[in-house]
C-alpha cells in the first residue's frame, strides 16, 4: 500500500496535507516510487505523469469510498432508526441518538473527505489531458470516473447541507451555491461523463470495472436516477433508471482490504471500537422489527449474527413502549455481520438500489404494474413471497419499506424519509451542520438553517 502525501486546499482556504491510501497492490495498479521522495508534499511535475494520475485516480476512488461508508453512512444510519449507539464505551454515538450535531467529528470529518475527493478529481481533471497514460481509451475513462466520482460526492453533499461551493479556484474563498445548483452541476457532471466513457477503454487503476465504459455508463445513468429523486423529479429518475445497472456485476463498490489502513469503516467501527465483544454502534429495534416481520426474509441473518442466546434483538434506543426486556438491555443486541468485517466492500450505487428506483418511480407516473413486477425482483431475492397491489399509494409504501431495508447502512434511507416525510420522529435533523474548519477558513459560509435543503424538506 503505498501512500501520497498531497498539498490540499478543501473549498475556502483552507490548505494541509493529505495522506491518501493509494492501494497499488489492488487492481494491478504500481506508482512510481519517486512519487514519494518528498516526505512534505508532491510537485506538479510529479503528479503530471503517468504514475502520478494513475496514483491520484486510485486515491480518488479510496477517498471517495471513505466519504460514502464513513461518517455519513453512520450517522444517517442512526437518525433513520437502522442502527443506534449502545452506551458501550463510545458516548459519541448515544448524543447521536438524541440527534445531538457539533461542528467538529462527523459533520466535520465528512465534509473534509468530500472535498478532499473533489480536489483529487480536480486534479485528475487538470492533469490527465496533459499525459498519455496509454491509449486514448485510459484517459478517456480516467476523466470519466474523476466526474462521475466527483458528482457522487457532490450530490451527497447537496444532500445533507444544502449549499454548498461547487467551483475551487485557487486560495480564493469558495462562493456557495444553492442545493438546486449543485444538483444542476451533478446532473452536468454525470453527462460529462458519459461522453468520456462512450471512448473508455481498458484501465487497471479502476478498481471496479478496469475501465469498462459499458459499465461505467450504466453506473452513470443510476446516478442521475438517485439525484433526480432526491429532488422528485420522478419522469426524469425512471428514464435514467432504465439504462441503469441492470445486474449485480454491475454494482459499484468502495474497495477495502484486510491490510491495516485499508479497513472498512464499518469493519473498523465493529471490530476495534467499544468493549471486545461488545459494539459501540448496533442495530435498532426498529429494523430488526421490520425484518423479523417475514419468517421467511434472508436479510436478517444476512445482516446480523445471533446475539448469545440465538435470537435476533435490536435495541430500543429511543424508549419504545413495547420494547421486551432484552430489547432494552444493550448486551443483548444482536451483532453486525453484514460490513462488520475489515475487508467488507460497500457498494455506493447497485443494480438493487436501480430496481427500487425504478420501482417507486413507475409507480408515480401510474404503472402501478410494472412498479410491482420490478419490485418483486427485490422481494423474491430475499425470500419473501409476491407483493401484490393495484394501488399506487400502497406499492410506493412497500418499495420505500424495502429499499430501507434493502440498502441496509447506504444512506439512502435519510433522503428518502425526509422526501416522504416519513422521518421516525419530528427531531430528526433535517440537514447537517457546517463544519466549524469551514465556518472559520470560509467568510462565505451560509448560517445554518433548514431552508437550505428546501428543496428536499419543504421550505
Amino acid at each position: 500500500m503505498k501512500h501520497i502525501q498531497i498539498k490540499q486546499k478543501i473549498t475556502g482556504i483552507i490548505t494541509g496535507g493529505l495522506l491518501l491510501a493509494m492501494m497499488a497492490g489492488i487492481g494491478g495498479c504500481t506508482i512510481d516510487e519517486s512519487i514519494n521522495e518528498d516526505p512534505n508534499g508532491i510537485s506538479e511535475a510529479k503528479l503530471k505523469s503517468r504514475d502520478g494520475v494513475f496514483g491520484l485516480l486510485v486515491g480518488l476512488q479510496s477517498i471517495t469510498g471513505d466519504f460514502y461508508s464513513g461518517d455519513r453512512s453512520r450517522v444517517n444510519s442512526i437518525w433513520t432508526w437502522q442502527m443506534c449507539g449502545s452506551g458501550l464505551a463510545r458516548p459519541q454515538p448515544v448524543a447521536w441518538n438524541d440527534y445531538v450535531q457539533s461542528e467538529d467529528g462527523p459533520s466535520d470529518d465528512n465534509w473534509l473527505n468530500g472535498y478532499r475527493a473533489v480536489r483529487i478529481a480536480n486534479d485528475i481533471l487538470k492533469y490527465a489531458p496533459e499525459v498519455n497514460l496509454g491509449s486514448e481509451g485510459e484517459n478517456q475513462a480516467a476523466l470519466g470516473i474523476a466526474k462521475a466520482l466527483k458528482a457522487l460526492v457532490f450530490g451527497e453533499l447537496a444532500a445533507m447541507y444544502g449549499s454548498i461551493p461547487i467551483e475551487i479556484n485557487g486560495l480564493e474563498p469558495s462562493p456557495f451555491v444553492t442545493q438546486a445548483a449543485a444538483y444542476d452541476k451533478v446532473q452536468s457532471l454525470l453527462s460529462e461523463a458519459l461522453g468520456h466513457f462512450a471512448k473508455a477503454g481498458g484501465l487497471a487503476q479502476d478498481l471496479n470495472f478496469g475501465g469498462d465504459g459499458a459499465k461505467w455508463t450504466a453506473v452513470c445513468h443510476s446516478l442521475k436516477a438517485r439525484y433526480f429523486l432526491h429532488v422528485k423529479k420522478y419522469a426524469e429518475s425512471l428514464a435514467e433508471a432504465k439504462q441503469g445497472i441492470a445486474a449485480a456485476d454491475g454494482n459499484m463498490f468502495a474497495i477495502y482490504t484486510d491490510n491495516v489502513g485499508e479497513y472498512s469503516p464499518w469493519g473498523h467501527w465493529s471490530l476495534t471500537e467499544g468493549i471486545p465483544g461488545e459494539q459501540p454502534i448496533v442495530v435498532e429495534k426498529m429494523l430488526m422489527n421490520l425484518l423479523a416481520a417475514d419468517t421467511n426474509d434472508t436479510r436478517r441473518a444476512e445482516y446480523f449474527t445471533p446475539n448469545a442466546d440465538g435470537n435476533f434483538v435490536g435495541l430500543a434506543a429511543h424508549g419504545q413502549s413495547d420494547a421486551t426486556a432484552d430489547e432494552k438491555e444493550n448486551t443483548k443486541a444482536s451483532s453486525l455481520r453484514k460490513y462488520g468485517q475489515y475487508a467488507d466492500d460497500f457498494p455506493m450505487i447497485s443494480f438493487q438500489e436501480n430496481t427500487l428506483i425504478v420501482a417507486e418511480c413507475e409507480a408515480r407516473v401510474g404503472s402501478v404494474g410494472t412498479a410491482v413486477t420490478e419490485l418483486n425482483k427485490i422481494r423474491t431475492a430475499a425470500g419473501l413471497a409476491d407483493f401484490s397491489s393495484s394501488d399506487a399509494t400502497a406499492t410506493i409504501a412497500e418499495v420505500l419499506k424495502q429499499k430501507y431495508m434493502q440498502l441496509f447502512l447506504e444512506g439512502q434511507a435519510y433522503h428518502d424519509m425526509r422526501r416522504t416525510g416519513t422521518l421516525p420522529e419530528s427531531r430528526v435533523p433535517k440537514r447537517w451542520i457546517y463544519p466549524q474548519s469551514e465556518k472559520n477558513a470560509n467568510p462565505n459560509t451560509p448560517a445554518d438553517a433548514d431552508a437550505l435543503v428546501s428543496t428536499l424538506v419543504g421550505p
